[in-house]
């Protein structure tokens, strides 16, 4: 999969020190993890990216694009033109995103400060590589993230997505916009939702939206759909009445790629001494971990050590991924055809805590065990449908065959989940 990363920043030429002048050391949270951000695209090795801006030209309807060979744009309504920034357009993969979206189109015009902010912070890490620019959609963000983000995991090379945006101007009474009561209630949401559930984001009612003066909703919601991972918010702040958020949605990881290729030889028959390991020391430890299997969005198969049994991770998730395809007892053992079709992610479990009561859980944040007497039950954390500590203990129970009404000794974990 060639998508390889997205992730959702703010635009505010102030941490452009150029601009700034010194204000925007004010913002250094946002600049630490605009840094971050880019260090990570960096690292994997992405040759393209792809930016969505709300202050391109946008239409009532469709995707617009930047047309040309050549994006150009500078700071100079900002009073700093010498910072000038010139980008070659990934025409091949526009091609690609076109053939997926028949109601793109191209539009006219320079890089607008809701790319050329990301750019800068780019271009100061070291990346240089080509891009492509979206006008933020007005209407089926997630559905046109989606399309684009299939699109790109098509692509034979490595690219991204950064989703730009800020949150609401009213935050402050000095704000651009002046204070309203739904400017931090919408950032509240957001960043809570980026924490703990991103279905907490999707559906705002507009009424919200709109009070909160903000710009970068939809942004948000395109990068949700292109792709989303294990979500981790780098930095909040809002220290000029608007909210400045640094996320990173998705992040491909050569650990759940490792599973992918151990099944795969193993259903291709091919001699396993030919087998890499990655590089990643998280690998040389000795820890348990899940391995879920996934056809269409659907459980296709799931196996899992709660404790290590095996001299490392490496060789945890080579006998947890072939298991998973070929041993699960829900499922057929998966053909060698179907491999193209699924996604697989790894669970990497942290220590079990013994909590006395379920008032500890939290089905988003951690995983639980239940015990009674020889019977054992697991269910990982931050499942879809698995709302409530209720249900989490239900599925629990009823998977080690323990009653309902029946006492369980109760264990949590929490989990680092990687996806490919």
């Amino acid at each position: 999969m060639s998508l390889v990363y997205v992730g959702y920043v703010p635009h505010p030429p102030i941490l452009v020190p150029e601009i700034g002048r010194g204000e925007e050391k004010v913002c250094q949270d946002t600049i630490d993890g605009f840094a971050r951000l880019c260090q990570e695209i960096i690292s994997l090795d992405v040759e393209t990216v792809v930016i969505v801006s709300p202050h391109a030209p946008l239409p009532d309807d469709g995707l617009g694009f930047l047309a040309g060979d050549i994006l150009k744009g500078d700071f100079g309504r900002f009073r700093a033109e010498k910072i000038k920034f010139s980008y070659p357009v990934d025409k091949e993969l526009l091609e690609s995103v076109k053939a997926r979206v028949p109601d793109s189109f191209p539009i006219r015009g320079e890089l607008d400060h809701g790319a050329l902010v990301p750019l800068y912070f780019l271009k100061k890490a070291g990346w240089n590589g080509r891009i492509i620019v979206f006008s933020m959609p007005l209407n089926k963000p997630e559905k046109y993230g989606r399309d684009v983000g299939q699109a790109l995991n098509d692509y034979p090379q490595k690219c991204a997505v950064i989703a730009s945006g800020d949150l609401s101007h009213r935050l402050k009474e000095d704000g651009p916009y002046s204070y309203h009561p739904s400017g931090p209630k919408f950032d509240n949401i957001i960043v809570k939702a980026l924490k703990k559930d991103t279905t907490l984001a999707r559906g705002l009612p507009s009424d919200l939206v709109e009070e909160a003066g903000q710009c970068g909703y939809n942004s948000l919601l395109f990068g949700l759909g292109a792709r989303e991972g294990s979500v981790k918010v780098f930095s909040y702040e809002g220290p000029f009445g608007v909210g400045y958020l640094v996320a990173e949605i998705y992040r491909s990881s050569p650990i759940a790629g490792f599973a992918r290729e151990c099944l795969t030889y193993h259903l291709t028959a091919q001699p396993f001494d030919k087998l890499i390991i990655p590089g990643d020391p998280l690998l040389k430890e000795k820890r348990s971990c899940f391995v879920t299997l996934k056809k269409d969005g659907d459980l296709r198969g799931c196996i899992g050590t709660v404790q290590p049994v095996r001299e490392n991770l490496a060789s945890e998730i080579k006998h947890n991924s072939i298991s998973a395809g070929t041993q699960d007892p829900r499922f057929w053992p998966l053909q060698p055809d179907e491999l193209p079709l699924i996604t697989i992610s790894v669970d990497v479990l942290g220590d079990m805590e013994k909590i006395i009561s379920s008032e500890e859980l939290d089905p988003k944040r951690y995983g639980v065990v239940v015990r009674h007497g020889g019977k054992v039950g697991l269910l990982l954390p931050h499942l879809e449908g698995v709302d409530t500590v209720e249900h989490q203990l239900e599925i629990a129970k009823q998977k080690a065959g323990i009653w309902p009404e029946e006492e369980v000794e109760l264990w949590r974990f929490e989990v680092e989940r990687y996806y490919e």
